[in-house]
């Protein structure tokens, strides 16, 4: 009794939420569970032109292997989800039922996944009609065999746009050369266009008021000769913010990147170094770099123009290869006049060769942030560490240095670790903070290792002091 109790005032609370509360709840739950309310009561059905993000998986709406009592009602439809013979266009018939209930609500984000072939004309006009009811964000991932044509598609609303997987195609140009006037984010993950078509990627960075860019390419299992995946090419005078993650493994791909955006300032570009790089990048602010070398005796690629196209960045990230990257493939280091913190990463395979350079290069530089001491051991690592063995050597690089903050992630307090820690103590005169994120497999091993740097504190400046995140 007292169970019924409990479990009415729970139900009672519910039902006292304001409807617009309940309509933001069902838009954060599974677009197949929101519509499968519409059954409990009449106020629940009305509840569903609420529900403003529409998010459809195939996987999660027709899944053979749910038993026959797992049923959908929608409206007067019943979607058994055991039956063999539902798959491919039932997703698209659930998603036009659900539609339906929702009458002439507003639709503020719709995303679809499907696996199954679907009919060309069919899904085309689905989306033309999500579209047409002024959806913000528009998310698709069909399968690899899918070809989607965007001829008829036009949004003055779509703010953001996600195409996962897919072909991708577009027989003739828009009026005025734009699909998406409003559209502000671009995703792209492993699309192919089609070519010898009207060009629907540059339509798409033609939109005016394009400020994003995503792009993540990798390697597909099989690419038909009549389609290709990401242009090797970005451009457009609004575009602010531009990520690229492309590691196609045939050196032929990557001949040429071309970007081509003078008010950009944030730039993440994870791939392996080109052979040539044509690249505009006049406001750039902070960069985050990952380039990778082909060989490691073979230094094939050139990144002099691209290093030279981000000398004017406040703040710069650079990966243990970016490190190898800069010192093997680019010919004349340009000056770092605006750089302010520099951060990298350390690897037992990657050496800090190009690190005094860059040092050097850098006369403002203010914190370094480096992630991780241990690195590969040369004899070119120059004066920026103690490599080989510990040098006395009144011109280091690190005495002209001008940094403040030192952060260290990754600590062991190896004695080789210690060592670098005491050369960077004793030559960065200017040092104020030592920040240090000690990492151990024991905690009793924490103290021990936080006390012997407190013992090098002596060796740096007055104003130092060091801290431990």
């Amino acid at each position: 009794m007292a169970g019924k109790k409990m479990e009415t005032a729970y139900e009672d609370l519910i039902s006292s939420l304001p409807d617009e509360v309940l309509g933001q709840i069902l838009s954060l739950i599974p677009t197949k569970i929101a519509a499968s309310t519409s059954v409990l009561s009449k106020r629940w059905r009305n509840l569903l032109p609420l529900v403003h993000n529409l998010d459809f998986d195939e996987t999660k709406v027709i899944n053979p292997n749910v038993n026959s009592a797992n049923r959908v009602l929608v409206s007067d439809y019943l979607f058994d989800v055991n039956k063999s013979e539902i798959a491919g266009s039932s997703i698209i018939d659930f998603v036009k039922k659900t539609l339906v209930l929702l009458r002439d609500s507003p639709i503020k984000k719709f995303s679809l996944k499907w696996d199954s072939p679907l009919e060309k004309s069919r899904i085309n006009h689905l989306i033309y009609n999500v579209l047409k009811r002024g959806v913000l964000e528009l998310h698709l991932s069909p399968s690899f065999v899918q070809t989607l044509e965007f001829d008829n598609f036009f949004s003055k609303t779509l703010v953001k746009l996600t195409l996962s997987h897919g072909f991708y195609n577009q027989h003739s140009h828009p009026p005025g050369g734009v699909l998406f006037p409003a559209l502000k984010t671009l995703c792209l993950f492993s699309t192919f266009f089609a070519i010898g078509a009207a060009d629907l990627y540059d339509c798409l960075l033609a939109s005016p008021m394009l400020e994003e860019v995503n792009i993540c390419e990798d390697d597909p299992l099989t690419t038909p000769v009549f389609f290709s995946g990401w242009q090797k090419e970005v451009w457009g005078l609004s575009i602010k913010r531009i990520s690229i993650f492309y590691y196609f493994h045939d050196r032929d791909d990557h001949s040429r990147v071309i970007i081509k955006t003078p008010n950009l300032v944030y730039l993440d570009y994870s791939s392996y170094v080109e052979k040539d790089y044509v690249v505009q990048l006049d406001s750039l602010v902070e960069a985050r770099l990952d380039l990778r070398l082909w060989k490691y005796n073979d230094y094939w690629g050139d990144a002099t123009k691209l290093i030279v196209a981000i000398r004017n960045v406040v703040t710069l990230h650079l990966s243990a290869d970016s490190l190898e990257v800069f010192y093997f493939c680019c010919k004349s280091m340009p000056e770092f006049n605006n750089l302010v913190k520099l951060s990298f990463e350390s690897h037992k395979e990657r050496s800090w060769q190009v690190l005094p350079l860059l040092l050097n290069k850098s006369p403002n530089l203010e914190t370094l942030v480096i992630k991780g001491l241990v690195h590969k051991i040369t004899d070119e690592c120059g004066d920026a560490c103690v490599c080989v063995h510990e040098k006395k050597n009144t011109s280091c690089c690190l005495l002209s240095c001008r940094v403040k903050v030192l952060k260290i992630y990754g600590y062991g307090g190896s004695c080789r670790e210690v060592k670098q820690m005491r050369h960077f103590m004793e030559n960065l005169k200017f040092l104020e903070v030592v920040k240090v994120k000690v990492q151990v497999d024991e905690q009793d091993k924490l103290l021990p290792i936080t006390n012997e740097l407190m013992k090098l504190l002596p060796t740096a400046s007055s104003k130092c002091n060091i801290q431990f995140i």
